[in-house]
């Protein structure tokens, strides 16, 4: 087996594998590299996908409710700004010891979702 790049000729059996394995499908990038056997047949492939990931700095001595409101402000700005230049979807990797308070924040007064684990390669 060997690695190379993604060839047109692969696209629609990596869209098969997508709903065969019943996850949604990403159209790969020019980043897709795929394995092969020994007659060039795919047998895995992989895709990098840019996601955009938010920070938030506040003011640890402002009150509760003002650092609410200011999240709200942020919140409802940001959105047409992010879907202007084409973002659908943001993500926050929440820490540990704040993930339970503050992602139940964002869940409840926001709309977000819970997503799936990450996890990091870092090179």
């Amino acid at each position: 087996m060997k690695t190379r790049p993604l060839q047109p000729s692969d696209v629609q059996l990596l869209a098969r594998w997508a709903e065969a394995s019943g996850f949604p499908y990403v159209e790969p990038n020019g980043g897709t590299y795929v394995v092969v056997d020994e007659e060039d047949r795919p047998v895995m492939a992989c895709a990098p996908h840019q996601i955009m990931e938010l920070y938030l700095w506040a003011d640890p001595e402002q009150a509760p409710a003002v650092k609410l409101y200011a999240l709200r402000l942020l919140h409802d700005g940001m959105i047409p700004a992010m879907q202007a230049l084409g973002i659908h979807e943001v993500n926050a990797f929440l820490p540990p010891e704040i993930e339970w308070k503050f992602g139940r924040r964002l869940m409840r007064t926001f709309g977000w979702v819970r997503n799936w684990p990450s996890f990091a390669k870092r090179f």
